[in-house]
């Protein structure tokens, strides 16, 4: 063959090749297997389409999806639940570990892998965009004594000069939590028993034990007696004693004095119904009476059923009148104590 016929079959491959590139359709493949007289196309999508969880009110929260993040934005006035089980949606044919509708727990860090049937992996974060406002915390720069049985509070007392006080706590018992860590190793932890968060529900005289706005809580009743260092999680927010120096300053002791706490105060019972007082030292009830502070005279008995150094459970007895009672009096022996606790008797 010549050199002129071998230039010819040069120029008629080259156009045959431009003809087959140019005719056939663009098509986009991740990844090629080529199986022994074949050719396999496999998908390889490693992207997330949606992400969606229910908040309390089973309304649809759905995220934001970056490069390697899921984004939900949560608010405050919704109940920040403990787990979520999201429904996702994936590109062709990919798998997601944890699976859709699978359980996990809401919080940052919940790593999730999305896997190609090419094989390709891409990984993306759970992040929560919680929208709370700091609350600012309070300050008790000396050391405090707390005790066991006797309702506690960190209150806001209305001067927002006064930096005592603490504010714009996210009223939700549910995700807030009060507890002690032990100053014997900074590790241990006691958690309180939260009874009120938020504002006041009325004063002394009309018998509530809420009169400022804030955190009302009771001491874990098996707590050792000790030192600890008081903190309030509150949302996503963690608040200790702004004086620094006064953390691990608070002395938990059993209770030394008696008293009778206003917890329960306002409620109706019938005849013959029980109910809890919380307090200190109720273990040494020997009588209890009560009246209504406009007819002192009309005097009528409680029964005591039993009690610890920090419940009692009285009864109300046959032969009590309906009414509205202000006032009981706890005898101990010789000693009484006058309480401000109403009792509405149907």
């Amino acid at each position: 063959m010549n050199k002129k016929n071998n230039t010819n079959v040069f120029l008629i491959g080259l156009l045959f090749l431009s003809v087959l590139f140019f005719s056939c359709d663009t098509e986009y493949i991740d990844k090629v297997n080529s199986i022994p007289g074949d050719v396999v196309k496999v998908p390889g999508y490693t992207h997330i389409e949606s992400f969606t969880i229910k908040d309390a009110d089973n309304n649809d929260v759905s995220a934001a999806i970056t490069e390697e993040n899921i984004i939900v934005t949560w608010s405050v006035n919704t109940s920040f639940p403990e787990t979520i089980k999201p429904e996702i949606v994936l590109g062709t044919e990919a798998v997601i570990s944890p699976a859709s509708g699978a359980e996990v727990p809401f919080k940052d860090g919940t790593v999730y892998t999305v896997t190609s049937k090419a094989g390709t992996t891409k990984k993306y974060t759970l992040k929560i965009d919680f929208r709370q406002t700091e609350p600012r915390t309070w300050t008790v720069a000396y050391p405090e004594t707390f005790r066991k049985g006797f309702l506690q509070k960190i209150v806001n007392i209305g001067n927002s000069g006064i930096t005592s006080s603490i504010n714009d706590l996210w009223l939700s018992v549910e995700n807030s939590r009060v507890y002690l860590v032990s100053a014997e190793d900074e590790k241990t932890e006691y958690t309180a028993e939260i009874v009120h968060l938020g504002g006041s529900l009325g004063t002394t005289t009309s018998g509530t034990a809420f009169t400022e706005y804030g955190v009302y809580y009771f001491l874990k009743e098996d707590m050792p007696v000790g030192t600890y260092d008081l903190r309030v999680k509150n949302g996503i927010y963690t608040l200790q004693n702004g004086s620094v120096e006064n953390r691990f300053q608070v002395s938990v002791i059993e209770p030394d004095s008696f008293k009778a706490e206003l917890i329960g105060s306002g409620t109706e019972r019938k005849i013959g119904d029980t109910f809890e007082i919380r307090g200190g030292q109720l273990n040494t009830i020997t009588k209890i009476e009560m009246y209504n502070s406009t007819a002192p005279t009309a005097i009528y008995p409680l029964e005591f059923v039993s009690g610890t150094i920090y419940r009692a459970i009285l009864k109300v007895p046959e032969g009590t009148p309906a009414g509205t009672y202000n006032r009981v009096r706890f005898y101990r022996d010789a000693a009484s104590t006058l309480t401000a606790y109403t009792l509405k008797i149907k």
